[in-house]
């Protein structure tokens, strides 16, 4: 069965997906260009403000759709970023049904590119697939994840992750891109194997749609199944984001308004609904958030259980060590010194000698 499904991912990538990053690069620039020459003489009309109203909206909905996973740290996305980067939260959490949690965890990757431009280690306290904070995990997680290609709106990941003394090899597959103006989307499956639970695999799809420049709606869905899952365990959730400030201001900050729906199907029961907001805020400096999320649930641990209602509230509080969050002055003498630095490490010319 396992064997089945890896058999059955491994077909369902595009085979361009497997060639090297760089040579697509290269080889789809090339061929665009050469489709572009011969279409526009024959058969493409001439550019005019429709098709440049088009592709700043399609591009738009890309835009907002990032702002806001970058923003909020969104695992994923964060996976995926091409520069290093360290997040440090102190979460806590107050649940009217359970005690007060309160823990630090870090997150995040750090390229190696003395090994491979395509090598990073990876690290978290919180399942990277995981869609909002009543799912969040506390097992501290580290690995390696080797980008083994990417074209156009796809991505395959390889992965080793080592965490609670389970070893977890996997390979995960992402597709993206725009719908039309206003609708783009994110499809992500991961294949994975650990020690205690054996062979799992997670399907995760984003709808978002923008409603204007600073506000974006968001389907999230995810499903798990595995030999050790209680058949599919799934979750649907329905997001607004609002951004309240113009994106070029600093201290930005997002209210957002969720709700959500969590169940299994072996047994088959609804584990918990849930409705409530987040407002998130840049603090002092562009690195540094505060976050408020208050929640109620009505949830229940089994099929036979009553079902509760309870409140919930956590706190977080995030540093972000990123070289875009940097301070602008800082910045730009980083750059500076790198200049600098490049060129004082740089071998002086080789003395030419006179010609006789």
């Amino acid at each position: 069965m396992v064997k089945i499904w890896l058999i059955t991912l491994l077909l369902a990538l595009p085979a361009p997906v497997w060639s090297d990053t760089e040579n697509d690069t290269d080889n789809n620039s090339t061929d665009t260009s050469e489709q572009g020459a011969v279409t526009g003489n024959l058969d493409d009309p001439p550019i005019t403000w429709v098709d440049t109203s088009h592709a700043y909206a399609t591009d738009q909905v890309q835009a907002l759709t990032v702002w806001m996973d970058n923003f909020f740290g969104d695992p994923n996305y964060d996976l995926e970023k091409t520069d290093s980067l360290v997040r440090m939260e102190w979460r806590n959490s107050l649940d009217e049904k359970d005690d007060y949690k309160s823990r630090i965890r870090l997150r995040g990757k750090l390229q190696m590119p003395r090994i491979s431009k395509r090598l990073n280690l990876v690290f978290n306290g919180e399942d990277g697939d995981e869609l909002g904070a009543d799912d969040r995990k506390n097992i501290d997680r580290i690995g390696l994840q080797y980008n083994l290609g990417e074209l156009n709106r796809s991505r395959v990941d390889l992965s080793l992750g080592v965490g609670g003394g389970d070893l977890r090899p996997g390979i995960r597959y992402r597709n993206q891109g725009p719908i039309n103006e206003e609708v783009g989307y994110r499809y992500t499956q991961r294949l994975q194997w650990e020690d205690s639970e054996g062979f799992f695999t997670t399907s995760e799809l984003n709808l978002d749609r923008t409603l204007n420049e600073n506000s974006l709606l968001r389907w999230n869905n995810r499903v798990i199944y595995g030999e050790e899952s209680d058949g599919a365990e799934w979750r649907t959730q329905l997001s607004l984001g609002q951004r309240r400030r113009p994106e070029h201001k600093s201290k930005q900050l997002v209210i957002g308004y969720f709700g959500s729906i969590k169940g299994a199907t072996d047994p088959s029961y609804v584990e918990n609904y849930r409705l409530g907001m987040v407002f998130r805020r840049q603090v002092f400096r562009r690195y540094l958030f505060a976050e408020l999320e208050p929640s109620y649930n009505f949830r229940k641990d089994s099929p036979d259980d009553k079902r509760d209602g309870a409140w919930n509230i956590i706190m977080r509080f995030e540093l972000v060590l990123q070289r875009d969050l940097m301070h602008v002055g800082l910045k730009s003498r980083y750059k500076t010194d790198k200049v600098a630095k490049t060129e004082t490490n740089r071998p002086l010319p080789s003395p030419r000698l006179p010609t006789l």
